[in-house]
């Protein structure tokens, strides 16, 4: 590799931490890992419910500061079980991992992702995720009729790296706003080297 070709990455990383500080102050390490962490391959997510009610919510990949041309949202929609855990789900490793926010919730119905997607279930779409405790072939089986979390959004450069292993574990907790809440831990590529 020329050292023409190893310079320009550093440069291009050292001009964008200049223009974030440039452009209204933002010191923000956090936006610059988002943009320049590495895009490629994929990322596997997982679900466990430590609760005692069915999980419903909506999920999926996106790059927020995709703007003049959003791209492509990858969406999906999930119930899991009282005391149980999805099969591993793989998505397109992008910018972000939304599990229920209110931007990806914009950004699925700015590029009408919601009605593209087939058997798309309108109650388990929202800034929440639902808990319910009414029977699986009810109306009501992805509704809140137990409460709800707080969605959950998760960064790569940040909280994770492409081929990394995501898992949101749904917990009760009386002290979070709807009775519920997501915890989120990322297992490390082994191929990785050390971060």
């Amino acid at each position: 590799m020329s050292v023409a070709k190893r310079v320009l990455p550093g440069v291009a990383a050292a001009g964008l931490a200049f223009a974030l500080q440039a452009g209204g102050g933002c010191t923000d390490t956090t936006l610059f890992l988002n943009q320049t962490a590495e895009r490629t391959g994929n990322v596997t997510l997982q679900f466990v419910n430590n609760t005692g009610f069915r999980a419903a919510f909506t999920f999926g990949s996106f790059d927020s500061l995709d703007r003049i041309n959003p791209g492509v949202v990858q969406l999906q929609q999930l119930r899991v079980e009282a005391n149980t855990s999805s099969a591993a789900v793989n998505l397109t490793c992008r910018r972000n991992i939304a599990l229920a926010t209110k931007e990806f919730v914009d950004r699925v119905i700015e590029t009408d992702t919601d009605n593209s997607t087939a058997n798309f279930d309108r109650d388990a779409f929202g800034e929440v995720v639902n808990f319910s405790d009414a029977p699986a072939n009810s109306e009501f089986a992805s509704q809140p009729t137990a409460g709800t979390a707080k969605g959950r959004e998760v960064l790569l450069g940040v909280d994770y790296s492409c081929n990394d292993r995501l898992i949101f574990t749904f917990e009760a907790d009386p002290s979070a706003p709807g009775g519920f809440r997501i915890d989120f831990v990322a297992i490390l590529d082994e191929d990785e080297p050390d971060r």
